[in-house]
């Protein structure tokens, strides 16, 4: 019988962190993609897929690219949250419109 154990849950999560996704960035497997486009460039020229890897970590990855994604994820919350507010009819008009 398998029991709830927290604890474990806790170990098994400082695992994947501190050793399966450090292992995995450090030494991908070119020979099962998910990114093959990445994988064939990390094959042919490691350079290159260093230098295009640390240009998209520059351009999605600054604290301005993820301030932006955090102001659009609000912008779509409100837009979201604002919908509650509209009435049946309301609904009815935008539908058989």
């Amino acid at each position: 019988m398998l029991t709830f154990c927290p604890p474990c849950v806790v170990l098994d999560l400082l695992n994947v962190f501190e050793v399966f996704l450090p292992q995995l960035l450090l030494y991908p497997n070119a020979n099962d993609p998910l990114n093959g486009a990445a994988a064939a460039l990390y094959l042919r020229d490691p350079q290159a897929f260093n230098v295009h890897v640390k240009a998209h970590v520059a351009k999605h990855a600054s604290p301005q690219a993820i301030q932006q994604e955090e102001d659009n994820a609000m912008d779509i919350d409100d837009d979201l949250s604002s919908l509650g507010s509209i009435s049946d009819n309301d609904v009815d008009e935008l539908i058989f419109e």
